[in-house]
């Protein structure tokens, strides 16, 4: 086993294919396929399940590249300890999430409240609802930020006790419609899915994984004939603010992230609310960079509330443990 190896099992964790990964890594399939063979051959386990919707990490191989990520990070860590030429200790962060602006804009003020000088490492992960938790149960991220409803609860809640994770939850939001401000809509104070039926939808892509994973709000009929799918928020905000499409989330706009050219309207006539919180390993202790982001992230998710002067939001202070 070397460093190498387990670089490329976690770049694999990652891409989600092993195609993928070889052409991210600048190696032949092949090679790396063999890798993995390597691997699971040295330590008599199977890393990887392959099948022809692709590969998954067996329960062993969650368990190897847990360790893998533990290895890698304390090769990092010592590396940059020993090789700095002041031996200052270096402030980390680590976070994985859904494309929430809210998480973008608590990141900011992390960045603008840390003294001049300090040497830092911060690392954000978006992606899927999968990725998130992988990266959690792994130790790649410290923490992940997603949401549950009332339809995905029990499948979440499973999810978590299963990967011996624990849910912090932040506020309940009722879905909101993000749209263009000259959108045909943009001046209703709230609107119905009966009213978004005939524009397009845009979301992001998710693949084969249940719908119970899915970013966005879950609306039990499809009303939208029409999708647009996509994997990074700058291409959907874009799509938003030139075109008839909407999304759905929060509807935590913020200027500073967002712009003018955006505007967010509840959605009525749907039932449950959207429980924006985060995940981490439990027992897991937070740091104290790790416990300021938070705090950012709930002052800016109260900017947004306050400004808005929505009372549908239910701000969850009294569930918050940091």
């Amino acid at each position: 086993m070397t460093l190498q190896q387990l670089r490329y099992i976690v770049e694999i964790s990652k891409c989600g294919s092993i195609t993928a990964a070889a052409k991210k890594l600048f190696i032949a399939q092949p090679s790396l396929s063999k890798v993995v063979k390597d691997l699971e051959e040295e330590f008599h386990l199977t890393i990887l399940r392959r099948s022809r919707h692709g590969i998954s990490f067996t329960t062993e191989g969650l368990k190897f590249l847990q360790f893998a990520n533990h290895v890698l990070d304390a090769s990092d860590a010592l590396e940059d300890y020993f090789l700095k030429d002041d031996g200052e200790e270096e402030l980390r962060l680590s976070v994985s999430s859904h494309h929430y602006l809210f998480s973008i804009d608590g990141l900011i003020s992390f960045l603008t409240n840390i003294p001049e000088g300090t040497p830092y490492t911060i690392r954000m992960h978006e992606g899927r609802t999968s990725q998130i938790i992988r990266d959690v149960l792994v130790s790649r991220s410290q923490i992940g930020i997603l949401y549950v409803t009332e339809l995905t609860e029990q499948f979440m809640n499973r999810l978590f006790v299963k990967n011996n994770l624990e849910f912090i939850p932040f506020h309940e939001f009722l879905p909101h419609a993000y749209v263009s401000r000259n959108h045909p809509l943009a001046s209703f104070s709230e609107i119905t899915t009966e009213q978004l039926a005939p524009y397009p939808h845009v979301c992001y892509e998710q693949g084969s994984e249940p719908k119970q994973l899915s970013e966005e709000f879950i609306i039990p009929k499809n009303y939208s004939k029409q999708t647009v799918l996509f994997r990074d928020r700058s291409t959907m905000l874009s799509i938003i603010a030139n075109t008839g499409a909407y999304n759905l989330g929060t509807g935590c706009l913020l200027p500073r992230i967002v712009g003018s050219e955006v505007a967010s309207i509840p959605v009525k006539g749907v039932s449950g609310k959207m429980k924006i919180g985060w995940v981490k390993q439990k027992n897991a202790p937070l740091t104290p960079e790790l416990t300021a982001y938070i705090r950012y992230i709930q002052d800016s998710l109260d900017q947004s509330i306050t400004s808005r002067h929505v009372p549908a939001m239910i701000a969850m202070h009294s569930e918050r443990t940091y």
